[in-house]
């Protein structure tokens, strides 16, 4: 989502502007009527302000004072392009974070966060803020290993304390998993009564960027079957994922693919359970019919779930969309299977089988999936 700020025509931003809500900054030269290098010095003045990206001339002198002020990249005008764009961005949200001048020191238990953080790792940034937990790109003190930390809302309580240990001892299974596909769980545990896992971090981005890039079918249909293939390991080990969609599956920088935040959901759909709240969990897109309606969901929900994003990998549109995520739930339980292109019709009939309404109809596993062979 991009927020559009025009100084021309709203005065220049106030000096407690802290960036807060906002991944990166991209500011553009001139500010209005005033230099990009003088913004980019009062934003260096805030802690944790996010990374800022100046457009500018090119000029040498510019670049060099933008960078020298607290600048993670300068991009030309001249050779601005969509890829250069791409770079800069992404380069810059890498990044380790740039010292800042505050009124005080921290509390080094807080890591200069509201979350409590174990005290063995350092914020790097803040990667992303939701209803369920707060996700930070750290390092563990005394190491310059990245990980991802990842620090749930809910307080341990005599209400909620059941569900936390239940996360615990779903995560310490997880840790215990070895395959290539699976994101490895480096640590877990409670700091101040908030639960916390340390996973490895992946900077290759997510699948929905390389969808929204466009997909080579062949190339899709070896990624379903990566994710299949950790699903399988997931659901042998009692566990399911139950909210599969192309934002928790991400690529190292070597390529390879890593299934993420198995469990969380789940966790959420327990507490519902204790405290009778009956909401629905998930993300409708991706959801299957039974888990859309509140039924009863085993592995072939999380098949369904992969059909999904299968068709959507092969197609770049989502098999059901609609105005309301009510309407998404409807057609995923009464609209036919929709079909696939001529070029794609090789895989019809396993979509078909991947997005069955019944589970019945589906894949019975993971095993039954990875068995289907498209005809010759």
């Amino acid at each position: 989502m991009i927020r559009e700020y025009d100084p021309l025509l709203s005065g220049r931003l106030p000096e407690a502007f802290s960036g807060a809500g906002n991944d990166v900054i991209l500011l553009g030269h001139p500010c209005g009527r005033g230099d990009a290098v003088d913004w980019v010095r009062q934003f260096r003045a805030l802690p944790r302000f996010p990374p800022v990206v100046v457009i500018g001339s090119g000029d040498e002198r510019q670049v060099v004072a933008a960078i020298k002020a607290g600048a993670d990249d300068y991009v030309g005008k001249p050779g601005l392009s969509n890829a250069r764009l791409v770079e800069a961005i992404e380069g810059a949200l890498k990044a380790p974070a740039r010292a800042a001048v505050s009124n005080g020191p921290a509390d080094p238990s807080m890591n200069g966060s509201r979350d409590p953080i174990p005290r063995n790792y350092e914020i790097v940034r803040k990667l992303a803020h939701g209803e369920i937990a707060t996700v930070y790109l750290a390092r563990q003190r005394n190491s310059d290993q990245q990980l991802v930390l990842k620090v749930l809302h809910q307080v341990a309580d005599s209400s909620t304390g059941k569900i936390l240990d239940r996360f615990l001892r779903e995560y310490e299974l997880i840790a215990r998993l070895d395959h290539p596909n699976v994101v490895r769980i480096h640590d877990f545990g409670v700091a101040d009564d908030h639960a916390y896992i340390a996973m490895e971090y992946c900077g290759g981005g997510s699948l929905k960027r390389r969808i929204g890039a466009g997909m080579d079918r062949y190339e899709a249909y070896r990624l379903m079957r990566d994710i299949a293939g950790a699903l399988g390991v997931l659901h042998a080990a009692g566990i399911l994922h139950r909210d599969l969609k192309p934002t928790n599956v991400l690529f190292r920088d070597d390529g390879s693919l890593a299934l993420i935040d198995f469990g969380l959901a789940k966790q959420v759909a327990l507490q519902a359970e204790v405290t009778g709240a009956g909401a629905i969990f998930g993300t409708p897109y991706y959801m299957s019919p039974e888990q859309g309606h509140g039924e009863a969901v085993d592995v072939r929900g999380d098949i369904y779930s992969l059909g999904v994003i299968f068709y959507e990998m092969l197609t770049g549109a989502k098999p059901f969309d609609g105005d309301t995520a009510m309407a998404v739930i409807i057609k995923h339980r009464q609209a036919p299977v929709p079909g696939l292109p001529t070029s794609l019709r090789e895989f019809q009939p396993l979509i078909q089988r991947m997005l069955a309404k019944q589970p019945a109809e589906r894949f019975q596993d993971v095993q039954e999936l990875l068995a289907w062979q498209p005809a010759v």
